[in-house]
């Protein structure tokens, strides 16, 4: 269950399939690298004999999503406007290519074209407060543990001192609730699709294989235009 959303998503979408597309995948690779200044400290060799590095952890990090799968005739459903008609039609796995080839090339500021959000679930036994969720132990089988989306936030039970993260004890969100169904709209990671690239074999025809890189950012994106 991994999904590309659009932009258009956060107006019109509330059923499984608007404004997104469901990706066959095969392998997600998760990377998350930490930027860390390390400055040496000048004649702590000569005078201790061991040098002595200071490093500033300032909080930066870049994260990224790369997702290697396979493009097959599939499904895609679209609507522009509130008021607009829903558009549903089947794909080839080379129009899908195509599509998402130039929702790569498009900007932020065309909201029905750009890819800002990646959605996808994973199993989890532990809630937002650091205990077993309702009906779950430790002895759950993964497979009948409930489903949340994968994002980069950290739990309400670890941000005792954490500033403006909108999810404390205090003040927890929903950002940990199971996912009931994957027809709601959920946090997910928000960013930009990096690059994309389509790998055309014509022993696989129809079969069309890609690799996607996702990286996790806010982006500015209001249409001044508009």
């Amino acid at each position: 269950m991994v999904m590309l959303e659009l932009s258009r998503r956060n107006e019109i979408g509330t059923d499984t399939i608007t404004n997104r597309i469901p990706l066959h995948v095969e392998s997600i690779n998760i990377s998350t690298n930490k930027t860390v200044p390390n400055i040496g400290v000048p004649f702590t060799g000569a005078i201790k004999g061991e040098s002595t590095n200071i490093a500033f952890d300032m909080g930066l990090a870049s994260k990224t999503i790369d997702l290697t799968g396979v493009l097959t005739e599939q499904t895609i459903t679209k609507q522009t406007t509130s008021s607009g008609s829903v558009k549903q039609v089947v794909m080839t796995s080379f129009e899908l290519a195509q599509l998402i080839h130039s929702y790569a090339d498009s900007s932020s500021l065309q909201r029905d074209q750009n890819v800002n959000k990646i959605l996808f679930f994973y199993p989890s036994r532990v809630d937002n407060n650091f205990e077993y969720r309702s009906n779950v132990t430790e002895d759950t089988p993964i497979e009948d543990l409930p489903i949340l989306p994968f994002t980069f936030k950290n739990r309400a039970y670890d941000n005792s001192f954490a500033f403006g993260t909108g999810n404390t004890t205090d003040s927890p969100s929903k950002i940990f609730d199971a996912a009931t169904s994957i027809s709601g709209n959920y946090t997910g990671v928000s960013g930009f699709m990096r690059s994309f690239t389509t790998n055309i074999v014509a022993s696989e025809f129809p079969s069309i294989g890609f690799s996607l890189n996702f990286e996790q950012a806010t982006v500015i994106g209001d249409n001044f235009f508009d």
